[in-house]
């Protein structure tokens, strides 16, 4: 559905000499070699990759069955689960987010050799990575969620918080296809 591979290599625009990266909004194209280029998508392709799904999905196994012997040996309170998820996820984000901004940390220092691209560009190229089926698949389940937390008769904080985040993610979406739409 999502191709983060694809989205991660979509990120260098191929031209003489290597390919361009640009690291943020404000900066311009800065240089990256042929072989760095193919370091980078190695790297990413052994966290984000089938492989590194696998990794990710095992080593969290191995965690909740280590947790639970741990847990039912020493009697843990039921609160230290969420202790748990929450390294898990703490974990995997950082992994993640370590990987994906690799190639800031290796144009650093680079000096720009192409000015800063306009922002339409971007936003354009930004959404082109977002697939129809993956706004089709968002868009009905945020939609479904969003009208099923509207018609709750409950208002606790619980049901306010679903109600805004799925509103927005609804809200959002139907710009990102409207936006989408209009690319064509």
């Amino acid at each position: 559905m999502f191709d983060s591979i694809g989205a991660f290599t979509k990120q260098f625009t191929p031209v003489d000499g290597g390919y361009l990266y640009y690291p943020t909004k404000r900066d311009g194209g800065k240089l990256v070699t042929a072989e760095e280029y193919e370091q980078l998508a190695e790297g990413w392709c052994k966290v984000a990759g089938r492989r590194g799904t696998w990794t990710i999905a095992g080593v969290v196994m191995l965690a909740i069955f280590v947790w639970t012997a741990v847990s039912q040996f020493l009697s843990l309170p039921d609160w230290s689960d969420s202790v748990l998820v929450a390294a898990c996820v703490i974990g995997i984000s950082a992994w993640l987010f370590w990987a994906s901004f690799a190639p800031r940390r290796l144009v650093r220092d680079r000096p720009s050799i192409t000015p800063p691209r306009p922002i339409t560009e971007m936003k354009r190229q930004a959404r082109a990575l977002l697939s129809r089926r993956l706004i089709i698949f968002v868009l009905f389940f945020s939609g479904i969620a969003f009208l099923g937390s509207l018609s709750s008769p409950n208002r606790d904080l619980k049901s306010w918080a679903c109600l805004l985040g799925s509103g927005a993610m609804f809200g959002g979406y139907i710009w990102v296809a409207i936006m989408k739409l209009r690319d064509r």
